[in-house]
């Protein structure tokens, strides 16, 4: 009896042992699971954050125009040739790079020319790795059409009527011709001609019609979305003065330098003459030109007048 007595008091001692022991142990699991929870954060503390680019879904929508590529597609006999030389002389101050695309002796192009062209630009940018401004003689590319952003574009125009009598010498632009009744000089409406609409709405067979109002249209809104400047002959030094307040990181400078360098070129400039009744006679034929060419005057003094509060002449 009394052994079973102490039997039973040693298995009440064993048990609160037990007990005691794994309330013990959980207590240090406790204590050590927080202080490893501490020393977790502390170390944390101390790692510097890695750098993790962002993907192309995460970023959004990109911009629709890039500003770090101008393209300058430009329209003959208008201005742009010393613009080029511009563009050429200021890469070296500014840190951009410019480029002349090759073919420019077709201006209609097929999708797959139109894609060799974007290819050839964004190839390009990748390889010099800076900005780059381009310059080629072609239509309107509507770069969303080939999965890239837009460049930002620049263009000249003069007026229409003058830009045909500048080409008086060739047979279809000899203003004499022009009083004549014979079909293979006279400009008519719904024909096809390469004017100055054409290098802003594009490659469509609609944008190469004379009198084509979409054709129009097209034009002027493009340059409303992808144009931030189109500059006149007629009113260079205000061209130059908008490019380089609107675009400085490529027309910082440029200004001066035309005046310093370049200003006897302009000077130079023949002065166009012919009849009166040649110039009426044009002006009813290109009636959508010369909107086109009014229209794009009119926006350029819009932008003096915003950079100054007027417009100077």
């Amino acid at each position: 009896m009394r052994l079973h007595h102490k039997l039973q008091c040693l298995n009440l001692i064993i048990f609160i042992i037990i007990i005691s022991g794994c309330l013990f142990f959980k207590k240090i699991d406790n204590d050590l699971s927080q202080i490893t929870f501490k020393t977790t954060e502390i170390a944390i503390s101390f790692v510097y954050p890695k750098h993790v680019t962002k993907s192309l879904a995460q970023l959004g929508k990109m911009d629709e125009v890039n500003k770090y590529i101008l393209f300058l597609n430009y329209v003959p006999k208008c201005g742009s040739e010393i613009l080029i030389l511009l563009l050429q002389k200021l890469q070296g101050y500014n840190n951009y790079r410019h480029v002349r695309l090759k073919g420019g002796s077709t201006k209609v192009l097929t999708n797959l020319q139109q894609d060799n062209v974007v290819s050839e630009i964004y190839d390009t940018v990748k390889a010099v790795a800076v900005p780059v401004s381009f310059d080629q003689h072609v239509f309107f590319l509507n770069f969303t059409t080939f999965d890239k952003q837009f460049p930002t574009y620049i263009n000249f125009i003069r007026d229409p009527i003058d830009r045909i009598l500048l080409r008086s010498s060739k047979k279809h632009y000899n203003y004499k011709c022009f009083m004549s009744k014979r079909n293979d000089c006279n400009i008519n409406n719904g024909q096809l001609y390469e004017l100055s609409v054409p290098y802003f709405c594009g490659h469509d067979y609609r944008c190469l019609n004379l009198d084509n109002n979409w054709a129009l249209q097209r034009a002027k809104d493009n340059v409303v979305k992808y144009f931030p400047v189109v500059g006149v002959l007629e009113e260079f030094n205000v061209t130059l003065e908008i490019l380089e307040h609107k675009i400085p990181y490529f027309f910082k400078g440029i200004q001066k330098l035309y005046q310093n360098d370049y200003l006897h070129l302009q000077n130079n400039r023949k002065k166009l003459i012919a009849p009166k009744l040649v110039r009426q006679k044009l002006a009813a034929v290109l009636v959508n030109e010369l909107d086109f060419y009014l229209w794009i005057k009119s926006r350029l003094f819009q932008q003096l007048q915003i950079l100054y509060g007027d417009h100077r002449h």
